[in-house]
């Protein structure tokens, strides 16, 4: 059974409906009522509910017709006035349509000169040189298409965190050293820490906002420009990755900053809190529609606090019940990377890892932890890697030699695979001998959501596994995880003391944080880690935390951001469970 559409969803279909009404020609006035209520449901309470109620047609610019067709998409995802636009005219039309450049008029006239129904057939055309002597279009014209079927291929196109937020923060270093910026930041989806991002948006604040521009625009990595005007710009890199730059004055950079920020649904959620208590919010400030003063913040702080609301953190402002909690005075406070005081899971050169086990745990001492785990991989025939226990003892023997040569507390681990029956590549007499086991799902992921849900369940109740790695296998952008019983899993990781790590490699992200705020729920334990294979990897723990702050993770429930003591005790505690008589 498909998911009900969500609001958003179900004003996009009306906006299609939209356009292929003007590409057929009908009426301004029958057209634009199907935009006014994509806004309007845009902006409303969920469309199911309304539905329901009988309260849609109550809505401002939805009457009995619209209402239809907003219960027909509700009911089967589109609805039959749509599919019958779509075979006069192909819904791909929609795609020239979202190129920057390309009006009504001239889609229409590339449609009926030169067949172009799709962005496909635009870039052949324009590849070939077809689109000279179609009406209003010129060699500046052609241009500018050129570079709007650049920006419409990487709003498409989904970008990996990890190679978005290193590039963000190049380019706001770039900012900050060769023009007169000041308050560089990226903004958007990379802030948000969201897996994937559609592109990098960069704000600003400025007294020379054109010499800013200028600046970006001529940024090496730049492969071309898609904009440039007097406050904002949006180049092109190399690869399909789009970055735009907004300038503003100083005064407005809290709500430039927390207006670009996002998301979508959070914003749309705080102007509607913001409606009811007379205020406006967008980028220019936040307005009092009474008495028409302009409240300018410096801060988002002060954003949020002119509308009555705590703080919400980048990471949280998901429209997922944190205004609401923002209003009550009961968001709780996310971990931060400054909590963390360990990492538990890392690989050196005696397994899959590249760099040895000197440099890896003297690159843990540099950066001033108290403590790290060792947890080079259980030997598996099929990948021809990984340690058997004679190697391992080995390992270890080492690791403790240098531990105490660099000053920091090295316990002595392994990642050991998770078999598909629930057993462990080691026997409890190696796992007895570990401070800490990390017990990972590595092959076999096609089981049954029963069998797989078996198979971590066992994990959990194994008294010498202490931390689940990357629970759901999930590969990001190309493997969604495998699926099991995460309710059954959560309940039993809680009751058993077994940890559900948040693992920080950038294409993992795993827990990923919709579940890992589930599993909060049950009152589950969480391990921040790097999952590093070199020294430099060490630092993708950052991308562990901005996942836990996602999930409104805090500090307590980090194992990671606990003293060794307390680490030591929670693995001693599952063992001594299991030891107690029933």
């Amino acid at each position: 059974m498909n998911p009900t559409p969500t609001n958003a969803e179900i004003a996009r279909k009306l906006k299609d409906i939209r356009a292929l009404m003007e590409f057929a020609g009908e009426p301004f006035y029958k057209f634009m009522a199907y935009e006014r209520a994509a806004e309007t449901i845009e902006n409303a309470g969920p469309a199911a509910e309304l539905a329901a109620s009988g309260e849609l047609q109550r809505l401002p610019g939805i009457g009995k017709t619209l209402a239809g067709r907003i219960g027909e998409i509700l009911a089967t995802g589109t609805s039959a006035y749509y599919e019958e636009l779509a075979t006069r005219y192909p819904p791909t039309l929609l795609e020239v349509l979202g190129v920057q450049g390309i009006g009504m008029k001239t889609a229409q006239a590339l449609f009926s000169e030169r067949g172009v129904a799709s962005l496909a057939d635009l870039e052949r055309a324009v590849e070939a040189g077809d689109l000279a002597g179609v009406a209003r279009l010129g060699a500046k014209s052609i241009e500018n298409i050129k570079r709007g079927i650049l920006a419409y291929k990487g709003r498409r196109t989904r970008t990996p965190l990890g190679r978005a937020l290193p590039l963000a923060r190049e380019i706001v270093e770039y900012l900050q050293t060769g023009s007169p910026a000041q308050n560089v930041t990226y903004a958007g989806s990379v802030r948000r820490a969201e897996p994937t991002v559609g592109d990098i948006d960069v704000i600003c604040t400025s007294h020379r906002p054109e010499d800013v521009i200028q600046h970006f625009a001529g940024w090496s990595r730049a492969e071309a420009i898609l904009a440039e005007g007097s406050t904002k710009a949006s180049i092109w890199l190399a690869g399909g990755l789009q970055i735009d730059l907004r300038v503003l004055p100083e005064d407005v950079y809290g709500n430039l900053l927390q207006h670009f920020t996002g998301s979508r649904e959070h914003n749309i959620q705080l102007r509607e809190l913001a409606v009811r208590k007379g205020l406006r919010v967008s980028e220019n400030g936040v307005l009092n529609l009474a008495g028409g003063e302009n409240r300018c913040c410096r801060t988002e702080e002060d954003v949020y606090a002119a509308i009555g609301l705590a703080y919400v953190p980048p990471e949280m402002r998901l429209g997922l019940g944190e205004i609401e909690a923002a209003a009550a005075g009961s968001l709780p406070v996310p971990v931060a990377l400054e909590d963390l005081l360990g990492d538990f899971h890392m690989h050196s050169t005696w397994s899959d890892g590249r760099d040895s086990l000197e440099a890896m745990i003297a690159g843990c001492a540099a950066r001033g932890y108290a403590y790290h785990s060792i947890s080079d991989h259980s030997y598996n025939e099929r990948r021809n890697w990984g340690l058997d226990p004679q190697a391992l003892r080995a390992e270890h023997a080492e690791a403790r030699e240098l531990g105490r040569r660099y000053g920091i507390r090295t316990l002595c681990s392994a990642e050991v695979d998770l078999f598909a029956d629930g057993s462990l590549a080691y026997d409890d007499g190696v796992l007895a001998g570990l401070d800490i086991v990390v017990a990972s799902v590595h092959d076999a992921m096609k089981l049954s959501r029963e069998a797989m849900t078996q198979r971590l369940l066992r994990a959990c109740e194994n008294p010498l596994v202490n931390v689940i790695g990357h629970p759901t296998g999930r590969q990001v952008g190309s493997f969604p995880g495998y699926e099991f019983d995460y309710d059954a899993v959560f309940a039993a990781a809680a009751r058993t003391g077994t940890a559900l790590e948040l693992d920080g490699q950038p294409n993992r992200l795993d827990l990923p944080s919709a579940l890992a705020r589930r599993a909060r729920s049950f009152g589950c334990t969480f391990t921040l880690d790097s999952d590093a294979h070199r020294v430099t990897d060490l630092a993708n723990i950052a991308y562990a935390v901005g996942q836990a702050r996602r999930a409104w993770i805090t500090r307590d429930e980090v194992l990671n951001a606990r003293p060794i003591e307390a680490v030591l005790a929670f693995v001693a505690a599952k063992r001594e469970r299991a030891r107690a008589p029933r």
